[in-house]
């Protein structure tokens, strides 16, 4: 609408200023310019990005923080221009925008924006739709805030509520078997020392070094029990700092670790070329050989054991397997045996107590992986693992 063709019908407030009924032209452009001028220094002092579009939603202006933040001037954002720095993985989300503006309603989003120092940052965005006094859509005004170290805050509170979470989770098993597993054995030990001694009172040694080998036994099974514990809780308590290496080399380590079990049971380890990643040698080691030790000692009567070890590159991880012959597991078991002392098997057929793979998913999650199992009883099973590039 030209301006020589207005006319204000009642009085209408710009800024703080009236406009009486009978205001000329020239008036009123000398108080929209005010007004205009009034806003663009409120808003070129706001420390949050501001922007406008017209009633076609093209964008005609943008503050000084806006242009400080892009480093890139109002002629060069105008129109859709600016979109040119939004991340391109984000471009399809502002698809979702297009019903809300449609309606010209308000909205929130979220998105990646090119920063001057070619940083991509989160960005959260508001806005809000304008309106003529006639009720006619003039296009939206909107505010920007940078939100990249809140995100970043609220990861480490999420990763810290998780990890707070594992560790309750892992104290209540550690109540467990301090009031069962623990118990066990010294209850055991208690009741011979209890015949030996009354065996002596009564003269009779007959039974006395039978009893003595029972207590040795059962000793030797708690001090093994609260060995694992130990070796349980240092994992995150205690690990090495990161750094690279190489699984060949950690392969072969474990592998000599256990030449004697390998020989022993005539066993067969396959292991395909492995990656160098970032990790702690020392328990990587541990988790590569606590998983080649189960495969041979869960094997079959009639077959001897064959261990294939391989990798998947992915995107952003490595997949690793660890595959045998053995007895395998019944599905209902898959998730009960990573939690410590949860023993599937009598101790008598198979010895050990129950914590090798426990202390494998810990270490794996220390790594920022998963670990799971594939398997069939009698058919073997698959032992799977990521490890973040």
């Amino acid at each position: 609408m030209e301006a020589g063709n207005f006319k204000l019908k009642e009085n209408h407030v710009i800024g703080q200023i009236s406009v009486p009924e009978n205001a000329d032209v020239t008036l009123l452009k000398g108080l929209l310019k005010e007004s205009e001028n009034r806003f663009n220094l409120l808003a070129d002092a706001s420390p949050i990005m501001i922007w406008m579009t017209d009633e076609h939603n093209q964008c005609y202006y943008f503050n000084k923080s806006w242009t400080d933040f892009t480093g890139r001037n109002v002629a060069a954002e105008a129109g859709t221009a600016w979109l040119q720095g939004v991340h391109p993985d984000d471009l399809k989300l502002f698809n979702t925008l297009e019903p809300i503006l449609d309606r010209k309603e308000k909205y929130t989003f979220e998105y990646r924006l090119l920063r001057h120092d070619g940083q991509y940052r989160f960005i959260h965005e508001i806005g809000n739709p304008r309106f003529l006094p006639d009720g006619t859509f003039a296009g939206y005004i909107g505010s920007c805030i940078d939100v990249t170290e809140a995100r970043a805050t609220e990861v480490i509170l999420a990763n810290q509520a998780k990890e707070l979470m594992r560790s309750n989770e892992e104290l209540e098993q550690f109540a467990y078997v301090a009031s069962h597993d623990l118990q066990e054995p010294l209850r055991m030990i208690l009741s011979y020392v209890q015949l030996i001694q009354k065996n002596i009172d009564q003269g009779d040694t007959k039974r006395v070094n039978e009893f003595i080998a029972y207590v040795i036994e059962g000793t030797g099974r708690m001090q093994a029990l609260i060995n694992d514990l130990l070796q349980f809780s240092r994992v995150t308590r205690k690990g090495n700092p990161f750094a690279q290496v190489d699984l060949n080399e950690v392969l072969k380590i474990a592998v000599t670790h256990l030449t004697a079990r390998i020989q022993e049971n005539n066993a067969v380890v396959n292991i395909s070329p492995m990656p160098v990643i970032m990790g702690d040698s020392f328990q990587l080691i541990r988790l590569f050989q606590n998983l080649i030790d189960n495969a041979i000692k869960f094997k079959t009567i009639s077959t001897n054991p064959i261990i294939d070890i391989n990798v998947k590159e992915k995107e952003d991880e490595y997949e690793f397997s660890v595959r045998d012959n053995g007895i395998g597991i019944e599905d209902k078991f898959y998730n009960r045996i990573f939690v410590i002392f949860q023993r599937l098997h009598n101790r008598k057929d198979y010895e050990g107590t129950g914590i090798g793979l426990a202390i494998c998913k810990k270490i794996v999650e220390r790594h920022g992986g998963e670990i799971w199992v594939e398997s069939e009883k009698d058919k073997g099973s698959t032992f799977y693992f990521t490890i973040k590039k």
